[in-house]
């Protein structure tokens, strides 16, 4: 069935098309296609993470030259780097390949001939008169035997070398795919590894019956802390944050940036019990840090998180899961931030709205 755009959807779509237009002749940016996704998507603000490397950019008046227009569309639009290196590694895979079977095949023929002339000295044998005769033809089979030799020892450098290549290439092809799939700010897991990750989870939890429990949390009053003390102390923030989850996370689940500076951590095998317990260490922990220009020592404050956290249920669904946490977050914001709120304070909160209407 096609799905039909509303008009507000048109609207938001003309809008934001204006707006780029705008943007990328105001910062004389060539419209090509890769340009104007790239300055959409900052319009639209459906990147955060892209929206803050242009703004910061503009901030210091850079020129968005070609060189610069790629680089920023190959770091936000990864995945076709990430096609890229994976059709290089593709062809150069098959030209070792190649390269094994040529060895192969001469190793094949060398030692077809080697073997021939063996036969032929081993024919002489029969109709030798002397010692000396059977002298020469050993020292002849020695010497083929040598050869045969020479050649494997070839052979085995030849692929071990091509081994290596090949695992080279392995290597930079798993690299690619970390690189895409990680914040490049905060050093965790980005927007795409958290719904690879989840998907992931979320299957095992359907056929294992295994628990999973999702974590979304928020700095309070990030923008006010970058207004007041600008983008470099609030990154500094975002990457003080990622560390802390990270850390206490270990290897129990999966953190990620989900946007902007909101964060998700997944707790697979876990309870809801657990990843409450799990968010109040982040958020204690946190809470005492404080942040201060290593330069000057002036002190920027403490930094304080909400969270949501719900577990996935038999019959939900991954959308539904994300649900239920987002709502949570919301709630933890509403009653006063700095504290953890779970499905069960959503359950309660349906209770009290449900008596209040009866």
């Amino acid at each position: 069935m096609t799905k039909f755009l509303s008009d507000n959807d048109k609207e938001f779509i003309w809008q934001n098309s204006d707006n780029t237009i705008s943007m990328m002749t105001e910062y004389k940016v060539v419209p090509t296609p890769k340009n104007y996704q790239l300055w959409y998507t900052h319009s639209a603000q459906s990147d955060l993470n892209l929206s803050k490397v242009l703004e910061n950019l503009i901030a210091k008046n850079m020129d968005f030259n070609e060189e610069l227009n790629d680089k920023l569309y190959e770091k936000f639009f990864s995945t076709d780097k990430e096609l890229r290196t994976v059709v290089e590694t593709g062809a150069t895979f098959q030209k070792e390949l190649a390269k094994i079977v040529s060895v192969l095949k001469d190793a094949g023929d060398d030692t077809n001939a080697h073997t021939k002339a063996l036969m032929n000295h081993m024919n002489k044998l029969s109709d030798f008169e002397g010692a000396s005769e059977l002298r020469d033809i050993i020292k002849l089979v020695i010497t083929d035997t040598d050869k045969i030799k020479e050649q494997s020892q070839k052979l085995e450098d030849k692929l071990q070398e091509s081994t290596q290549r090949i695992e080279g290439l392995k290597t930079n092809l798993e690299n690619a795919r970390l690189e895409s799939r990680t914040d490049a700010l905060t050093n965790i897991g980005n927007r795409k590894f958290f719904e690879e990750k989840i998907a992931e989870y979320m299957d095992n939890f359907v056929n294992c019956s295994d628990g999973l429990v999702l974590i979304l949390c928020d700095i309070d009053h990030f923008k006010k802390f970058n207004d007041n003390f600008g983008h470099q102390i609030g990154d500094q923030v975002l990457k003080v944050v990622a560390h802390v989850i990270k850390k206490e996370l270990g290897l129990r689940g999966a953190a990620a940036r989900y946007g902007g500076e909101e964060f998700a951590i997944l707790l697979p095998k876990a309870t809801l019990d657990d990843g409450i317990d799990l968010a109040d260490k982040i958020r204690t922990v946190i809470s005492q840090r404080i942040i201060k220009n290593k330069n000057t020592g002036a002190n920027f404050g403490r930094i304080t998180m909400s969270f949501g956290v719900s577990c996935a249920r038999p019959g939900g669904n991954v959308n539904d899961l994300i649900q239920k946490s987002d709502s949570a977050l919301y709630l933890a914001k509403a009653n006063g931030r700095n504290m953890i709120q779970s499905e069960l304070e959503l359950d309660q909160v349906v209770t009290q709205d449900n008596s209040i209407s009866a």
